[in-house]
């Protein structure tokens, strides 16, 4: 086995009302504090519980909202502000797409500041403006990785940023901030984590450390998804979901991202279609796709999905995991085909170039071009 680098330098909070810990983290010492929001965030009153948590502990507080398809323009809209006001903190609040970018605020806001040294002389030393995350969804936590994905404003390309010291200080999952979004969001975004907890687990860097997390969140997140389809209105679920989530955010930290990530990536281009809508789509396809060359794998996931799989063959078992997957979809009442979000047979190419530029691709365990992406998609339809 390789050597296997494995860390979490971000504190993780998780519990009802851990919000109020966030002072702890964000302005312990008086900061000055960014707030990167969304339209969505403001609407349920979380944007304003943020502000009114952190006022008489931090010396400023500046609220930015971003659209929720933010793009590079918006980020570096947003490293001015933070760099005018010299800002101390970035306090992330949204979903992936936000969080995403409000952590790369954070990361292009670092400063360079004169300090005074001994016998008088001066010199520059690099300030880093910390981060904290706060997602008020089920979603995949950038925040532990040292890389997030950010739609370029000039062609509209999801595009890699990277930098191991970006790293969330904090990441503060609150289950009381999921219990007023949408049904639709909750569903979505946990199969969207879903998804990035079968590429990690079948990707070939994964190890026993990125699998433990993989398969704990597969069986989280289906599990809760099930019991939320017939019990819409049970708000536990979303706070279990948003474990299931942090689960698969750690599997892919440990591990990598797959092919059902980099084809929800090329979706979101070619059509404007979320990321996280596209990736909740093709999971079954992408499943599909990789039946023969990760069979074994499946076993596992078949067991995490409630199947018995003691007295069937391998592929049995895989075919069962697939067909768990479609169950669980139809019982959300998910459309299943893209057809139905008007995604048009026209611009399949250009989803699948856009998912070939991706490097994790490298790790994924069937081999996946141009050729092989048109294929998925156009089965997809």
């Amino acid at each position: 086995m390789p050597v296997l680098d494995f860390q979490v330098p971000s504190m993780i909070l998780y519990g009802n009302e851990s919000l109020q810990r966030l002072p702890e983290y964000a302005a312990p010492n008086q900061e000055k504090v960014v707030i990167v929001t969304d339209k969505r965030a403001t609407e349920l009153g979380i944007t304003p519980k943020v502000k009114r948590i952190l006022e008489g502990y931090a010396y400023d507080i500046i609220n930015f909202e971003i659209p929720s398809n933010a793009t590079t323009k918006d980020l570096f809209e947003g490293v001015n502000i933070v760099k005018g006001a010299r800002a101390d903190v970035v306090v992330g609040i949204g979903s992936s797409n936000s969080l995403s970018v409000a952590k790369c605020i954070a990361q292009f806001s670092t400063q360079e500041v004169t300090e005074e040294s001994l016998k008088g002389y001066k010199k520059l030393a690099i300030k880093k403006v910390k981060y904290v995350e706060v997602p008020y969804v089920q979603t995949i936590n950038w925040g532990l990785m040292p890389i997030t994905y950010v739609i370029d404003d000039t062609d509209k390309i999801r595009k890699p940023y990277s930098d191991r010291d970006s790293i969330a200080t904090a990441i503060i999952i609150d289950p009381v901030l999921t219990e007023d979004v949408p049904l639709n969001d909750v569903v979505y975004s946990s199969l969207e984590a879903l998804a990035y907890a079968f590429d990690s687990y079948i990707s070939k860097k994964s190890n026993p450390i990125s699998d433990s997390f993989s398969i704990k969140a597969i069986e989280y997140i289906s599990v809760n998804l099930k019991r939320l389809a017939v019990e819409p209105a049970n708000t536990k679920l979303k706070g279990n979901l948003s474990v299931g989530a942090l689960l698969a955010s750690l599997s892919t930290c440990f591990s990598s991202a797959g092919l059902t990530c980099a084809c929800g990536m090329g979706i979101e281009t070619s059509t404007g279609i979320s990321s996280t809508i596209g990736t909740s789509i093709l999971l079954p396809h992408i499943m599909e796709f990789n039946l023969t060359a990760a069979a074994n794998r499946f076993i596992q996931i078949a067991m995490a999905l409630g199947e018995k799989v003691t007295e069937v063959t391998v592929i049995e078992a895989a075919i069962m995991a697939i067909e768990a997957i479609r169950k669980l979809m139809l019982e959300l009442h998910v459309p299943q085909r893209l057809s139905e979000y008007n995604f048009t047979e026209d611009k399949i190419d250009t989803a699948s170039k856009v998912a070939t530029q991706y490097e994790f691709l490298n790790y994924i365990p069937r081999p996946a071009g141009r050729s092989e992406i048109n294929e998925i998609l156009s089965a997809a339809m």
